[in-house]
């Protein structure tokens, strides 16, 4: 509990400035911003002159008591702590509580009702989070055939590229020039351990190497990874220097559908991964005839919504498989990656295919 004095947000500075004059100010606690006033610490009792003193600014000003100043050494643990100060209740509830962060920066999502507070919501991730450099806002949804998502500057060093670390692998990610979602950290580990050495591995839509990387850095296989965008090519190559690999990693840049045919990797792998959720479900025929023809195994991934998203995963490749002349021989694990959107998931079928 301490005193305190409530004033206009207008005349807050001109009143700051009076008490630190007359050293009233109470510098254990911070000042707190609410909708129309300010909270200013004072380190005690003012007396009727010193009131009337500061009534002449502004005369709706009140002394009080206060339970709910921040510590000045106050350490945030969200960026919601830092923006309880100068935001509504109503802002708050509307502020993500969740974000993206990929090494030092982070990519967040604005509703449309605090765009105009964006670049407070930015400020206040670099308050809360030390090791956050720079932020972005989503401007858009992935597009076009290099699936990029476009962004919004917001706050701090006005950079794209940076170096994201999970299990032991280090990855350079351009958030302008590749898709890379840190959420998907599990089902890259996952995957890799799956994976055994002396395998043939195609990544039909390899990105910057998520999946590529954490297999060649785990086991002795060979993999071939694909993909159409060569700004993704680009960080693969640049990520296949930056880790200790027992594997080797063979980029293409391309169409996979032409690469398969241009570099003859027809009926070649063991493992083939799939991960273009959305549209993967159209290059299942590429997958099988990568696959070798006693068979292998294939990581399938599909956004799924309805009652019984596993049974629809499932159905969905093996409908696939069979228009190829392949089927399944049995299903390893189903589950459910993230969710996507409101009643929908983005799953991963491990299917045993002859």
């Amino acid at each position: 509990m301490s005193y305190c004095l409530i004033t206009l947000k207008k005349y807050g500075e001109l009143i700051r400035r009076e008490l630190d004059r007359r050293n009233l100010l109470n510098g254990s606690f911070r000042i707190k911003a609410e909708e129309k006033h300010l909270i200013l610490p004072i380190n005690r009792e003012l007396t009727k002159k010193e009131l009337s003193t500061l009534s002449k600014i502004d005369l709706t000003i009140e002394q009080s008591f206060s339970d709910t100043l921040l510590p000045t050494k106050f350490l945030p643990k969200s960026h919601l702590d830092v923006l309880q100060e100068c935001f509504s209740e109503k802002e708050l509830d509307l502020t993500p509580r969740s974000f993206d962060t990929i090494g030092d920066i982070v990519v967040i999502e604005i509703p449309e009702e605090l765009i105009d507070k964006k670049e407070a919501i930015g400020s206040a991730l670099l308050t809360a989070h030390s090791a956050i450099k720079t932020v972005y806002a989503k401007a858009g949804k992935v597009e076009g055939i290099n699936r990029i998502r476009p962004v919004e500057f917001l706050v701090g060093e006005k950079k794209t590229k940076t170096i994201y670390k999970e299990h032991g692998v280090r990855l350079a990610v351009d958030i302008t020039q590749a898709y890379f979602s840190p959420r998907l950290s599990e089902e890259h580990s996952r995957i890799a351990n799956k994976s055994k050495d002396n395998e043939i591995i195609v990544d039909l839509f390899c990105g910057i190497g998520p999946f590529a990387i954490p297999i060649a850095k785990k086991v002795d296989a060979q993999i071939h990874a694909i993909d159409i965008n060569p700004g993704a090519i680009a960080l693969l190559e640049e990520n296949i220097i930056l880790n200790k690999l027992r594997g080797t990693i063979s980029p293409y840049c391309g169409d996979c559908r032409k690469v398969i045919d241009k570099y003859k990797l027809e009926n070649v792998a063991d493992r083939v991964i799939m991960n273009l959720p959305g549209y993967a479900i159209d290059f299942v025929d590429v997958a099988c005839k990568t696959l070798k023809k006693e068979g292998g195994i294939i990581h399938f991934f599909e956004f799924v919504g309805g009652e019984n998203p596993e049974k629809t995963i499932v159905e969905d490749i093996s409908r696939e498989l069979e228009k190829n002349g392949r089927k399944i021989d049995s299903v390893h694990e189903v589950r459910k990656v993230r969710m996507s959107a409101p009643r929908q998931w983005q799953m991963v079928a491990d299917v045993e295919v002859i």
